[in-house]
């Protein structure tokens, strides 16, 4: 399997838990943390907004940008055969938490490799929401996540079996998850994906970082187990980016 069709095989996505002070359900912490960092805006952002918060050549130190987009609306139907099965079907919304859910009033994306490099990929994601729905979002993912740390898919790629685990996360954002996940691609080997998940009023930003392997031993494998990295300082860029986004 090429590394492309890898990348496209995998899509992997999961959550990691909250703490009680940052609820994602309209609690007393996401209340206080509006009224202190920014006025609620009555409308979601448009696909040029969210564009204009996407990561700078300036603020990616570290890493080169390749792939800048936006759009609004949710996205259009691909002539891509992504026909695909998850099972237990709730699982979806864990496999495809990066890629919105067709209720996005906008969104815009970017991908960025390490200096001088082609694999690794980190993947930007913004996804516009009025800001009740994006709360709900998140919630719909932590539920998903609850109850999905083993599952499958098939497309046209074949199958794989996914185990996820949550991961510290730092205070991003107004609410924040975290989650690493690992799918077994058979005879072509293992990929990890490490991402981050952060909501901002109605935005929802996504980091995610994917490492396939070719096929290997356990004990290698757990040597290519990607750990928060380089971009953990861009994230937080991207985070004032959106907030700032956010207030104005």
């Amino acid at each position: 399997m090429s590394t492309v069709a890898l990348l496209s095989a995998i899509g992997l996505t999961a959550a990691c838990g909250e703490s009680p002070e940052r609820a994602d359900a309209g609690g007393p912490g996401a209340a206080a943390s509006t009224a202190a960092g920014r006025p609620e805006r009555s409308e979601p952002l448009t696909g040029v907004e969210l564009k204009a918060a996407l990561l700078t050549a300036e603020q990616a130190v570290g890493f080169e940008i390749t792939d800048g987009r936006s759009r609004d609306g949710a996205a259009p139907e691909s002539s891509f055969d992504a026909k695909e099965t998850v099972s237990p079907e709730v699982c979806r919304h864990v496999k495809e938490a990066t890629s919105g859910d067709g209720e996005e009033a906008s969104a815009a994306s970017s991908i960025m490799y390490p200096a001088g490099t082609s694999i690794s990929p980190r993947s930007t994601s913004l996804m516009s929401y009025p800001e009740e729905a994006a709360r709900a979002r998140m919630t719909q993912l932590r539920e998903a996540v609850g109850a999905c740390g083993r599952f499958r898919f098939s497309n046209r790629f074949g199958k794989s079996s996914v185990t996820s685990e949550e991961l510290d996360v730092p205070d991003l954002g107004e609410d924040a998850l975290r989650y690493r996940t690992l799918s077994r691609l058979g005879s072509s080997g293992f990929a990890w994906t490490l991402v981050t998940v952060v909501r901002v009023g109605g935005v929802i930003a996504t980091m995610q970082v994917k490492v396939p392997t070719g096929p290997m031993t356990p004990e290698k494998l757990a040597t290519f187990k990607p750990e928060p990295g380089p971009e953990e300082a861009v994230t937080v860029t991207l985070i004032k980016n959106v907030t700032e986004a956010e207030s104005t």
